[in-house]
């Protein structure tokens, strides 16, 4: 068929590369050398690749794992993560791929995001959960964040740092606009409502109160719910 795969095709094809692709980390795909063109060219994709040592361990790899689980939030669209592991000695497994993108060993490891076959950054920040998942929607994709929003951190501090109403309707607009139907993004629209509502001290107020509400006996759910709160509610604080 002339005029590019068709889907039917394409589904075909990632099916195939995803099938034999297994990985040590829950919610990435491990590919090499024969599979990673083809993975990283799927149209209208982006992926985000880790090229590391094989076997690789400890808090950078933990962080990792961390970022991985991530990926299965079903608000995650057209995107993947994936690992190459890179051995060093004996086969030498993808050192072709180590030696293609410049890559030394003491690098490792190394975030690449691409999109459409295409490379379009490279993480430069420290090797942690919530830096990538910035790194990550900085490239376009709606991807959740961890602990609190970078992005979020900054409109929330240019808020609380203005006394313009103007100003800070506008700052809350682009808040509401960016967090969607995020629940975790969501935390620091309410708060900056209650800002204009109440006055800069709720602020304060309210991180005291949640802060005492997270020392009592909690299901997980709420205490997760209650830890959003408090990323949100103590980012915006500290940006005051």
């Amino acid at each position: 068929e002339f005029g590019g795969p068709s889907v039917t095709t394409m589904s075909l094809l990632l099916a195939a590369v995803v099938g034999c692709a297994a990985s040590t980390a829950m919610g990435a795909v491990k590919i090499d050398s024969v599979t990673f063109d083809k993975f990283v060219s799927i149209p209208g994709y982006s992926t985000l690749v880790k090229f590391d040592k094989s076997y690789a361990y400890g808090d950078k790899e933990d962080e990792f794992k961390k970022l991985a689980k991530l990926a299965n939030d079903p608000k995650v669209d057209k995107f993947f993560i994936a690992e190459v592991p890179i051995q060093e000695y004996a086969d030498k497994d993808n050192d072709d791929l180590r030696e293609r993108f410049s890559l030394t060993i003491d690098q490792l490891p190394v975030y690449k995001f691409f999109r459409d076959g295409q490379e379009v950054a490279t993480h430069s920040g420290e090797i942690k959960a919530q830096e990538l998942a910035a790194f990550i929607r900085k490239n376009g994709v709606k991807f959740p964040a961890i602990g609190s929003i970078p992005e979020l951190d900054q409109m929330a501090s240019a808020f609380m740092h203005t006394d313009d109403v103007e100003k800070r309707n506008a700052l809350l607009a682009e808040a509401q606009e960016f967090a969607g139907d995020d629940t975790k993004a969501g935390m620091y629209v309410k708060a900056m409502k209650k800002v204009l509502e109440k006055g800069k001290t709720y602020i304060e107020k309210e991180s005291v109160r949640v802060g005492k509400l997270l020392t009592g006996t909690l299901t997980e759910e709420k205490k997760s719910e209650l830890l959003d709160k408090k990323n949100g509610v103590v980012t915006i604080r500290v940006g005051w």
